[in-house]
């Protein structure tokens, strides 16, 4: 009964590898009058599903697979209205920002195959709407932070007229009215249409995760509040290594309110006090939080450390961080007075890489980041007095 349930579920994602192939080969027979055309449009758009649904599929859920269809429908046609009026690069940023960046730049080619298909259109107009839409995704996903699109929109534009003038006017004899209208409307729809798309999902998806990292990362947390009183020592621990982690991101160029995160709520499961591992209860805790996926994936990351394993660099560099603030803080603990720093430093990052039992052999951070790390805590002596 599960086996078939889930089957029943998953059926949404045929819905637009079926209906755009029918509907492509029906347009194709049509147009071109060839019963090899429509049989040529079935099995290409088959194709192309086939890849989009291989390379998103997680992605692809039951309103997914409806827009894309009919966004399928609306780009078949372009074969009875005039090149270039239909905004085919501005459907794939909404495809994009609905489901996944990888479903949206495969969907660029999704969309340009059916009019190409139904109406046997030259070679340059394939590669002129295939490239304006890779490049309206890249455009659009580097300002989607900011939700400042103004910029992307005019780049998008001079990059949209400068390809439509290489690849399509510099290969005709005459210039019509069509040639300079056609491409102007399909212009200002899909700046209109990148405009609302990047607005709306700049508003519900970036500005709403941004405030919920906000609420998260807070000193003042409750989860960090009441470690703060149930643990002073893991909290501690939880404020230095946090401290580094946010200092690392911004010298090396990761996010750094995720890693300031990981180094709040990497050993957060020592509040809960049952036979579990500290890993699983550290994402029981997050899990209930509603902590933002992306913390918990570095989480579950975190957590699952093991020897042989790879590992990220932001991982890695809070595994480097926790271990040193660990050992200076056992160290101290002890009352023998001061070690020597920057041997102290050095054995307890050297043993997470060598040996049999290192724990980061796989880490994937760049060796010049590892160096710049053990240079930097060994220049913080004044700062260890925290620790104590």
């Amino acid at each position: 009964m599960v086996t078939e349930n889930k089957s029943r579920s998953g059926l949404h994602i045929l819905i637009p590898v079926i209906v755009p192939s029918l509907v492509t080969a029906v347009c194709a027979y049509f147009v071109q009058s060839s019963a090899i055309a429509a049989l040529r449009a079935v099995v290409s758009i088959c194709i192309i599903s086939f890849g989009v649904i291989s390379l998103s599929r997680k992605h692809i859920t039951l309103r997914v697979s409806m827009f894309m269809t009919l966004l399928a429908l609306v780009s078949a046609v372009q074969g009875f209205i005039p090149d270039f009026m239909v905004p085919i690069a501005a459907f794939s940023v909404v495809i994009a920002f609905i489901s996944s960046p990888t479903l949206g730049l495969t969907t660029v080619l999704y969309f340009t195959a059916i009019p190409f298909l139904i109406t046997e259109r030259s070679f340059e107009y394939f590669l002129f709407v295939t490239v304006i839409g890779v490049i309206g995704m890249a455009l659009m996903y580097s300002r989607s932070r900011s939700g400042k699109y103004a910029e992307v929109l005019v780049i998008f534009s001079l990059l949209y007229v400068l390809l439509y003038t290489a690849l399509i006017v510099m290969k005709r004899m005459d210039i019509t009215p069509e040639v300079v209208i056609d491409p102007v409307v399909g212009l200002i729809l899909s700046v209109i249409i990148m405009e609302i798309s990047g607005y709306r999902y700049y508003n519900n998806v970036i500005k709403k995760s941004e405030d919920l990292y906000k609420t998260v990362v807070d000193p003042e947390h409750p989860l960090l509040l009441e470690l703060k009183s149930a643990d002073k020592t893991e909290y501690k621990r939880a404020i230095h290594t946090a401290h580094y982690t946010d200092l690392f991101a911004e010298k090396f160029g990761y996010d750094k309110v995720l890693m300031r995160g990981l180094g709040f709520y990497h050993r957060i499961g020592v509040l809960i006090d049952d036979d579990a591992t500290l890993a699983m209860r550290t994402m029981k805790l997050a899990t209930s939080e509603g902590f933002p996926s992306d913390l918990m994936a570095l989480l579950k990351e975190y957590g699952e450390i093991k020897e042989g394993c790879k590992v990220s660099a932001e991982v890695s560099i809070a595994f480097i961080v926790d271990n040193v603030i660990c050992d200076l803080m056992n160290e101290f603990a002890k009352g023998k007075g001061d070690p020597d720093m920057n041997k102290f430093i050095d054995s307890s990052i050297l043993r997470l890489f060598s040996g049999k039992k290192a724990i980061l052999k796989k880490s994937a951070i760049p060796y010049y980041e590892l160096e710049e790390i053990r240079r930097y805590l060994k220049g913080e002596k004044m700062y260890y007095d925290f620790l104590r």
